[in-house]
Order: C-alpha cells, then sequence, then structure tokens
C-alpha cells in the first residue's frame, strides 16, 4: 500500500472496493466515536420530520425535561432466570428505599425472590403493574435521588 504525505493513512487503489485505513498516531479510540455516534443522533433528532420544526422542538424538550433518574430493568435473580413475573411491589411511587430494603417481588420458574435495592433512591414510577410477566433486562421502574422529582414521572 502506498501512504499519503506524512504517512497517515494508505492510499485507495482502483482495484480495491475497500481501503484500509490506519492512524498510528491518533487512533481513534471508543469514546470518539461515541461522541460522533451521539452527535450524530442530536442532529438527526434535531432535523424536522413529517410534523415539522415545532413537532421536532417539542420532543427533544419532553426527552430533555425529566430530572435525573435510572430506568431499572428486571433483573436475573437466578443463573437460569430469562423471565419473571412481579408478585407484588413492596414500594409504592414515590416511596423512598435504602439500600437492602425490598422493592418487589418477583417469582421465577423455580421461586418467589426478593428484588433487593442496592443504593438508596425513590422510586418514581412503576413501568410494570404487579401480575406483569417480564423478560430479564426489559425495564420495570424508574428510580429517582430526590423525592421532589419523582412528580415528574406521575402522568
Amino acid at each position: 500500500l502506498e501512504l499519503e504525505a506524512g504517512g497517515q493513512r494508505p492510499i485507495s487503489t482502483p482495484h480495491r472496493s475497500t481501503a484500509t485505513r490506519f492512524y498510528p498516531t491518533a487512533a481513534l479510540s471508543p469514546h470518539t466515536m461515541s461522541l460522533r455516534q451521539s452527535l450524530r443522533l442530536a442532529a438527526r433528532l434535531s432535523r424536522p420530520s413529517s410534523g415539522g420544526v415545532a413537532a421536532s422542538s417539542r420532543r427533544l424538550r419532553r426527552a430533555l425535561s425529566y430530572p435525573a433518574h435510572e430506568i431499572v430493568g428486571m433483573p436475573a435473580l437466578s443463573p437460569t432466570m430469562e423471565q419473571g413475573t412481579i408478585a407484588s411491589w413492596s414500594v409504592e411511587e414515590g416511596g423512598e428505599f435504602a439500600a437492602g430494603d425490598v422493592i418487589c417481588e418477583v417469582e421465577t420458574d423455580k421461586a418467589t425472590v426478593d428484588f433487593e435495592a442496592q443504593d438508596d433512591g425513590v422510586l418514581a414510577k412503576h413501568l410494570q403493574a404487579a401480575g406483569a410477566e417480564v423478560a430479564v433486562g426489559e425495564p420495570i421502574m424508574v428510580v429517582v435521588a430526590d423525592a421532589a422529582d419523582a412528580g415528574a414521572f406521575a402522568a
């Protein structure tokens, strides 16, 4: 392969459909790629869609209007668990919990297991009702750090 001036990357040759590119001094890290993907997503969200600029702006504002939160997925409470049923919620919406508190009881294919909190927080929203069968990793609740922020998820 021939190199461009400065030895930064190979010149694509006419007989190859793809050229291998390399950057010996400034390799792209996974963090740079993630930033690029984020910027592309932001640009795509800011483009007008079928609803026009106003609808696009409303969608973006709505997505950014929630306070800091964490969406918690159904945990794998046993090595073979693929799905579970939420038997009951021990913490209601807007309720505070501490590390070690039982948030809900989950029925697996073998037993009923308590889902315990790992950190302190406030349960802002149940995303699954009691009795719902949920796959591992599927969102089940929204957690916030401050009780005042829980009201934003009430609707």
